[in-house]
């Protein structure tokens, strides 16, 4: 892997990677399936994970949770409640795994248990912290999950949820649930500008002061402990996180590794649950003075070390492989690609399907500390792990402090969306390109201290990198040209963040007049003020 302090790219001739998916290799990557999903992680299928047993109801396996929801349901609060306020228990009562269950406006819903349904609609309010599921006889905080097939807040709804202490599971069911506008295995928003909708979605998991660092001493095979150069508990990691290391060796031929903390000595010594199976570079290249005697930055050429757990966790069942359908509108001309799912193409005959998160065209999103996995629609316009879809100007649209890992398509996607944050995320095994900023016309968002690593080689035959064929971009996520950042616009600010082991840290493709019928011929991509760039190591 080759690192700078920062690198910029303006696209007239492009290389391809070698040994990486083309856009035609889609039969070799459903071929070697299997083996990309082996050597991907995921929290809800681990034993050692809570919710590993306590989402077995949920999962695609069991009969009940395939069931595609039939039954429109809108709760009504009992008449003995307290004002038009219902608990898990109370919605349960009146909502099944085959209910579209629907919390209206005027409701408040207290997630106070486990909840599984057909779908869910938040039209009015729902509240899940750490008080709400407090136990009443032993008063400590207990696990808890919310399972449907999609999770919609409409209208003037709000979806506020702050879990610290316990471990809260968001579970998106592959049951056939389909939303009209976030469509299926969603949690979104969407705001419909003729009613003046201002949806709300505010999640906090628990606050980490840092969700990255760097090896502060290289770290050799076999070695069992690592230093940082941040103290672990000062950046509020514990005992039982689990980590992962960025591969330092060049050309992006690294393998990453990812561990458990076992231990946190006083001096901030990580001994790890088992011993490291590669080598970890840790270099330190001190300013330099130049002639004028002015003096530059430090390089931090280290492998970087982020955390992948949160209190709250975004996951739903396994990827699934879809046949494609002829009779599919195209999205956007000359990408072969819908929203409405799997169209076909000359490069694509199935689509790969996980959850995706989205909030659309209105109202406001603030994402923190929550882990988002199995995400990502290889194939379906629009589906992805982390996207702010047409916000317009959104200066408190947050997205803060997340770990997404196991992605197929792309990590964060910031679109036709303005003033936005997305700050000091990591993002770990997601393939195609990591922070996506979409149309050309995105202005005065702050990309800001984000760290994306990709786990694999581009030169190993079965996992072939972080590439995969079958998007809508042939350049941004395929051999072509796979980029850690990759962008259309230039008018954002883009400071402090890492990539490691892809094949371009970052590409800004700014070429055209705009991409989408709301843009083209209104954007002049290539005159666009450049932001503010600093600090970036790729």
């Amino acid at each position: 892997m080759m690192r700078s302090l920062s690198i910029l790219l303006y696209v007239s001739i492009l290389s391809v990677a070698d040994a990486a998916f083309n856009q035609a290799q889609e039969i070799d990557y459903l071929n070697n399936f299997n083996a990309i999903d082996g050597a991907s992680y995921a929290a809800v299928d681990d034993p050692e994970e809570a919710g590993a047993s306590l989402l077995s109801e949920c999962k695609r396996g069991n009969s009940n949770s395939a069931v595609a929801p039939s039954v429109t349901v809108e709760v009504v609060p009992p008449t003995n409640s307290n004002g038009n306020i219902v608990t898990t228990e109370d919605v349960q009562s009146q909502c099944d795994s085959t209910s579209n269950c629907i919390i209206p406006e005027g409701v408040l819903f207290t997630v106070t248990s486990s909840l599984n349904v057909g779908s869910l609609t938040i039209r009015g309010d729902l509240e899940w912290t750490d008080d709400t599921t407090t136990s009443t006889t032993t008063q400590q905080q207990i696990d808890s999950y919310v399972c449907a097939g999609y999770i919609a807040v409409e209208n003037n709804g709000s979806w506020f949820m702050k879990v610290e202490q316990s471990t809260a599971w968001i579970f998106l069911k592959d049951n056939g649930g389909v939303h009209t506008h976030l469509r299926s295995r969603a949690f979104g928003a969407v705001a419909m500008d003729e009613n003046n909708d201002y949806p709300i979605i505010d999640i906090q998991g628990r606050e980490l002061k840092r969700t990255w660092s760097l090896l502060s001493h290289p770290v050799s095979l076999g070695d069992d402990s690592i230093k940082l150069l941040h103290h672990p508990t000062l950046m509020n990691w514990k005992v039982g996180d689990r980590i992962g290391i960025a591969p330092t060796k060049e050309r992006s031929q690294g393998w990453g590794d990812e561990f458990r903390i076992e231990s946190i000595a006083a001096d901030g010594t990580i001994t790890l649950d088992r011993s490291v199976q590669d080598d970890f570079d840790a270099t330190f290249i001190p300013a330099l003075t130049d002639d004028a005697g002015g003096r530059g930055r430090p390089a931090l050429m280290s492998a970087e070390v982020v955390n992948l757990n949160r209190s709250i966790i975004i996951t739903g069942d396994s990827f699934n492989h879809v046949p494609c359908d002829n009779s599919l509108p195209e999205s956007i001309l000359g990408e072969q690609t819908s929203t409405l799912g799997c169209r076909c193409a000359s490069f694509r005959s199935q689509c790969t399907m996980g959850l995706h998160v989205i909030h659309m065209h209105g109202g406001v999103s603030r994402i923190q500390n929550t882990r988002i996995e199995k995400c990502g629609q290889r194939g379906v316009e629009g589906k992805y792990c982390l996207h702010f879809h047409k916000m317009k100007d959104c200066p408190d649209c947050l997205y803060k402090n997340n770990a997404i890992e196991n992605g197929h398509q792309r990590g964060i996607i910031v679109h036709g969306t303005h003033r936005s944050t997305v700050e000091e995320n990591v993002l770990y095994n997601v393939r195609g390109a990591g922070i996506y900023i979409e149309d050309g016309n995105e202005m005065s968002n702050y990309i800001n201290y984000n760290a994306i690593i990709c786990p694999f080689p581009f030169n190993n035959n079965q996992l072939h990198g972080c590439t995969v064929p079958g998007t809508s971009n042939v350049i941004a996520d395929t051999s072509d040209n796979q980029s850690g950042i990759f962008s259309r616009a230039s008018n954002n600010s883009l400071i402090g963040n890492r990539v490691a082991n892809s094949f371009n840290g970052m590409l800004l493709q700014a070429l055209g007049s705009g991409r989408g019928a709301d843009n083209v011929g209104k954007v002049c991509e290539a005159d666009n003020a450049i932001g503010r760039w600093a600090g970036n190591v790729f």
